[in-house]
């Protein structure tokens, strides 16, 4: 099986231990990115450190074999140049990693190089950052180079014990707890060597961004990104929930428990929380579309212990909507951040969409994707409560989606451009043509004729069917760039996207949509190793060139660019090669 597991060096990816094998703490990070320019690793510590596998005082490169792998926390790799070098590794626990080289040749001098200097102890060397200490030890056996690495947030020596500790840990026995999930992992039979590998790439991603119980969060839970999204966020965790029920259905039900541990007593979800956070008054929510992720699960699993115990919060949490967030119209808007710049800023950012130019230069909207989820949850609380025998809802809820889906139809379609849009504070139209316009399907709102314009406005090549599809921003709109919600793909949204078009029978159009965001995903991977947070839609730049909030990488408006190795993109690709074989 290893000569089809994930074996691309992820530039830029992520290794850290997951909670799916033991304890992790949120607030101790041990996590790093693959370097681009060499086998080494730059970890998420205040000073950043870098560390590299030298040969001879020269870095090595990675060099993929058939046999290799690179999995998100361990790894069997040749090295680019040198045919009889093998390195392999694993993180043993959630502050320590042992590394091991093979080189065939005693006298050649291997080592790892540190940025910054470590000092040299008696029992090896150390770096001593902010809060934090991180020990290295190394030790020949053989014809293998062994390297223990290990962090402390306590002291130095606990630090180097933790690094001999790896070092005398069993690499076999390690390496072995490490893969069982790659093991076990329910692979559809249909996909090609190429998909397979991306396959295994994707469960990796959800692996390692699972965090165990700590503090006040009482089960495992799932984070977009274990940097820089570290926290738990509310609507990535509904889609990554739809990905892990592939892989370990109890781990997706803690991942939708984990959601509700903050709830406010008012109902209210936040953006996003952490253990041990005291409710520091966030004002934003996100996206409700917890239902809709519970209904795909259940389908699938039939977990009605999870559905009983969530399903009074998610009403409660449907409830806090209404009160805060529905306008006068009978519909529902987002909160906007009017601070914000609207380009490096996030004036849409409880809506998901940080920067679309559906918030450029409003107040207050009634927005159609809000709206649209409001619907689709009341519809899939109709479906919960039928298969937990609360007759006594069902009509409620169908009366809640009927009195949405006629306000959405009277007021936000255009009858000129045969399109949904936003109103603004005014009751205008904000006549930008986004992914949001394609929500109202997931919620089976339009009639047949208005169902249809939307396809032809979807599979249009000069509006929605990019060369990536689909285009978050149509492609003849003023305001259409590669600057992350202004045109780029994403992959969360295509599968919003892929649902609805399967409610209206639109099954070709679907299938298409669905093989054409795991090709670009695949497409991607295979070239940096690396999945993304969103795509370039016209199929030319790689992801991580592309600006997020007005600049590239580090110049981008938060700091940092287009995000790797992020969650719901894993989520997307296991749940659609699942669906589509």
């Amino acid at each position: 099986m290893m000569d089809e597991w994930a074996n691309v060096w992820p530039r830029g990816g992520l290794f850290a231990f997951s909670g799916m094998d033991g304890e992790t703490r949120h607030a101790e990070p041990f996590v790093a990115a693959g370097l681009a320019d060499a086998l080494g690793w730059r970890f998420y510590l205040t000073p950043r450190v870098t560390v590299r596998l030298t040969l001879n005082g020269s870095p090595l490169s990675p060099r993929k074999t058939p046999d290799g792998y690179c999995l998100s926390d361990c790894w069997h790799y040749a090295v680019a140049d040198f045919s009889d070098i093998r390195v392999d590794g694993a993180f043993v626990d959630r502050q320590s990693m042992f590394i091991r080289v093979a080189t065939g040749h005693p006298g050649e001098n291997v080592q790892l190089r540190l940025d910054p200097e470590p000092r040299e102890t008696e029992k090896g060397r150390l770096i001593t950052g902010d809060g934090w200490w991180l020990a290295v030890l190394q030790r020949r056996m053989g014809e293998h180079e062994h390297f223990g690495l290990a962090i402390s947030y306590t002291d130095a020596d606990d630090a180097t014990a933790h690094a001999s500790a790896a070092l005398d840990a069993d690499p076999d026995s390690v390496v072995r707890d490490r893969l069982r999930i790659y093991k076990e992992a329910a692979i559809p039979a249909s996909l090609s060597d190429t998909a397979r590998r991306t396959f295994f790439k994707a469960v990796s991603i959800q692996k390692v961004n699972v965090e165990s119980p700590q503090l006040d969060i009482p089960c495992r839970w799932s984070t977009p990104d274990r940097m820089p999204h570290r926290h738990m966020w509310m609507w990535d965790s509904a889609f990554h929930g739809l990905g892990l029920q592939y892989l370990d259905a109890e781990i997706a039900d803690e991942a939708m428990r984990a959601l509700f541990v903050k709830q406010r007593p008012d109902g209210k979800l936040l953006l996003a929380v952490q253990p041990g956070q005291a409710d520091c008054g966030e004002e934003d929510t996100q996206p409700p579309i917890v239902a809709w992720s519970l209904c795909h699960q259940n389908e699938r699993n039939g977990r009605i212990e999870c559905l009983q115990e969530l399903y009074p919060a998610v009403v409660r949490y449907l409830e806090w909507f209404e009160l805060n967030r529905k306008n006068a119209n009978g519909l529902y808007g987002w909160r906007i951040r009017l601070d914000d710049d609207p380009i490096r800023g996030a004036r849409g950012g409880e809506s998901g969409m940080d920067n679309s130019p559906r918030f450029d230069r409003i107040t207050g909207m009634t927005a159609v994707d809000l709206s649209s989820y409001m619907a689709s949850e009341y519809r899939c609380l109709g479906k919960l409560a039928q298969c937990l025998g609360r007759t006594e809802d069902i009509a409620e809820w169908r009366r809640r989606h009927t009195g949405i889906t006629r306000r959405v139809n009277e007021l936000l379609w255009d009858d000129e451009d045969l399109f949904y849009y936003d109103l603004d504070e005014e009751g205008d139209f904000i006549p930008v043509k986004t992914t949001a316009g394609f929500m109202p399907f997931l919620a089976e709102i339009p009639d047949r004729d208005r169902a249809e314009a939307l396809r032809m406005h979807l599979m249009n090549p000069k509006e929605f069917w990019s060369a990536a599809p689909l285009a978050s921003v149509s492609q003849d709109e003023p305001d259409f760039c590669q600057d992350m919600w202004r045109g780029p793909m994403w992959p969360n949204v295509n599968l919003l996207v892929y649902y609805g078009l399967m409610a209206y029978g639109f099954f070709q159009e679907a299938r298409e949509l669905g093989r054409a965001t795991l090709r670009e995903i695949s497409h991607w991977y295979a070239r940096t190793g690396c999945f993304y947070e969103y795509y370039d839609s016209t199929g030319t730049l790689p992801p991580p060139e592309l600006p997020r909030k007005g600049g590239v990488g580090e110049q981008g408006g938060v700091g940092f660019g287009v995000v790797a190795d992020l969650h719901w993109t894993a989520a997307v690709y296991v749940h659609l090669s699942s669906e589509l074989g």
